[in-house]
């Protein structure tokens, strides 16, 4: 992937040389007078005023695409035109709340998110014809963490262009860490520490995520609601969440782990914050607040968008001990341990950054291994992020179930290979989701632990959580339905590595397509019921809101996809989750491995 830098030593010369002449154009963040009438930290009680407004303005433009995609799908004895008419009545009360959650998972993830979000576009070749395009355009929020924040934020800073061009313009097939990109991005990064802001392994590997998934990479996360596509409320609103560690976080090999009781973030395009803490303006990350919530001078060009992936992406201290333990420590939290799906480079790349750093900066690989910002809820203590995986939550579930977003249905992507040796999703996640939720009085449907998620083949084909609102943490409609969708082979073996950088386009084709293939149970081939009872989960819970009831085609596909709240015996011990492609099962994952040298 790199060798060595002969030339960093003179490079690091230049680069910290031209440092001070850092602009408004430069990565560095600089300072600005405050605006005099701001308020810098909100109270977590509601969503902030400009995300209302500008949900108000998206719900107008998933309104008129809800007639279209309903009208093309066949929902039986239900009364397509009568609900229509009661939704256009009073469209900010009865639209459908729609959200897609992407999981982490490094490359892997992206690619098999992005796959499933281009099948929903109803823009897509095929989408509307297989009866599940036209779900992007009902789309209010979209999350992610990790590797899922790529198909998140790069769909907003493309202006909302047809996912399968925004893919294209990826240009997967190119390796982001040959010599030159790393001398470019340690080049850029130099910037900020001349400034005298905190620089981390996370700024490092930021720019190779934007330079690949942002067009210009040099955008800001608060720069969104300029751009025209999120003006004209064209798609849904980004939000990406990360972990956090502290100074009593526990500490393994010189590194900090995060606990999964540590407090979580969320960037949004209006503001960065936590639903414990508070919330401050995304434009001004970084500034400390005086005792009248005010400062002088407030901090700008904190929320770069290579850093927000950077920041939410923020797993070093785990690659950092898997390579110096031989994988023995930094593990995932959900996982059993012993899995090997890391590309050996990855170690290349821990040893040739840890070694810049130490050398040209003097930091430790404690201080580098997750990024700090000043820290406007505690500012006696920097910020400091952790990889949402690390913690447990490796589905962004947890901005979309804030009962003040009244989010009403939730897509979720899973593809953090749970699962050993074959590295398949078992349904951990959402489990521990669910956990998680009830456990902090959120809202949530109930899912059966992992033996059963696995007995019943919920990570092997989609199923619906949720549609019995007795089988919620709220006992009733204020919880989501959650359609889970757990990456699986269908046409194609797409549990390659998550730390694959580059690929060939028959290779990203081919994933991008299985993940189709999945959304749609092969086009219908597997599951010719299962699109309609998409539908009908979408608009599910604002038929109360309008005064109708569930059609009969829709509660008998409910009966068919729903988990219906019991469980068996689940799985026996030593279970091994070894599916065969769903379209193909006549060849084996060996066979066809063989065939595929460089997507094992």
């Amino acid at each position: 992937m790199i060798s060595h830098i002969s030339a960093l030593p003179v490079f690091l010369a230049a680069a910290t040389a031209l440092a001070s002449n850092s602009s408004t154009d430069s990565y560095a963040p600089y300072y600005v007078d405050c605006p005099d009438d701001i308020q810098l930290v909100r109270q977590p009680r509601s969503t902030s005023l400009a995300e209302s407004e500008w949900i108000h303005g998206r719900k107008a433009q998933v309104v008129d695409a809800l007639d279209s995609y309903l009208w093309n799908l066949d929902l039986g004895d239900f009364d397509t035109a009568e609900y229509l008419d009661r939704v256009h009545a009073d469209v900010d009360y009865s639209v459908p709340v729609i959200a897609w959650a992407n999981s982490g998972g490094g490359w892997r993830s992206a690619m098999t998110g992005v796959g499933g979000l281009q099948a929903i576009d109803e823009r897509t070749p095929g989408a509307r014809e297989a009866k599940v395009g036209g779900l992007f355009q009902l789309l209010t929020y979209i999350a992610g963490l990790s590797g899922g924040s790529w198909p998140v934020s790069s769909p907003t800073f493309n202006d909302y262009e047809p996912i399968s061009q925004m893919v294209a313009d990826w240009q997967v097939d190119l390796n982001r860490f040959t010599d030159a990109d790393v001398l470019e991005y340690f080049d850029v990064i130099v910037e900020k520490y001349e400034a005298g802001f905190n620089i981390s392994v996370s700024d490092f590997l930021g720019r190779a995520f934007a330079t690949e998934v942002i067009p210009g990479v040099n955008k800001t996360w608060s720069s969104i609601p300029e751009l025209p596509g999120f003006k004209s409320f064209s798609g849904p609103f980004p939000i990406l969440i990360a972990s956090s560690i502290n100074k009593s976080s526990p500490v393994e090999e010189g590194v900090y782990v995060p606990s999964w009781n540590a407090p979580w973030y969320e960037w949004n395009p209006f503001e960065f914050g936590s639903w414990d803490l508070g919330f401050i303006p995304t434009k001004y990350v970084g500034t400390i607040p005086n005792e009248n919530n005010t400062a002088e001078q407030c901090v700008e060009n904190l929320d770069q968008a290579s850093f927000v992936l950077g920041s939410v992406a923020s797993a070093w201290n785990y690659w950092y001990l898997e390579a110096v333990t031989n994988d023995t420590l930094g593990m995932f939290s959900k996982r059993d341990g012993g899995i090997r799906k890391r590309n050996e480079n990855i170690d290349e790349l821990v040893e040739l950054v840890d070694e810049v750093f130490s050398e040209y900066f003097n930091y430790t690989v404690s201080q580098i291994s997750n990024p700090s910002i000043p820290n406007a809820f505690n500012p006696s203590e920097n910020l400091t992020f952790a990889d949402g995986s690390e913690a447990g939550q490796s589905v962004p579930f947890l901005p979309l179930i804030q009962p003040e977003r009244k989010v009403d249905f939730i897509m979720a992507w899973d593809d953090d290979a749970d699962d050993e040796p074959y590295t398949w999703s078992n349904g951990t996640n959402i489990w521990d989701s669910y956990v998680s939720a009830k456990a902090h009085g959120l809202p949530f449907p109930e899912v059966p632990p992992v033996r059963e998620m696995l007995a019943r083949n919920y990570t092997t084909k989609p199923v619906l959580f949720g549609c019995n609102t007795n089988l919620t943490t709220t006992r009733d409609a204020t919880s989501p339905i959650i359609a889970y969708f757990a990456n699986s082979p269908y046409s194609w073996y797409s549990n390659f590595s998550w730390s694959t950088t580059n690929m060939s386009y028959t290779e990203a084709n081919g994933i991008m397509q299985n993940s189709f293939n999945l959304m749609t149970q092969g086009n219908g081939t597997l599951d010719s019921t299962w699109t309609t009872c998409l539908g009908c989960a979408a608009i599910d819970r604002s038929l109360a809101r309008v005064g109708m009831q569930r059609s009969q085609a829709c509660e008998q596909c409910f009966e068919e996809h729903c988990w219906d709240g019991t469980l068996t015996t689940g799985v026996p011990e030593g279970y091994v989750l070894d599916p065969s492609m769903a379209l193909d099962p006549s060849v084996s994952y060996a066979e066809w491995t063989e065939e595929h040298p460089g997507m094992d």
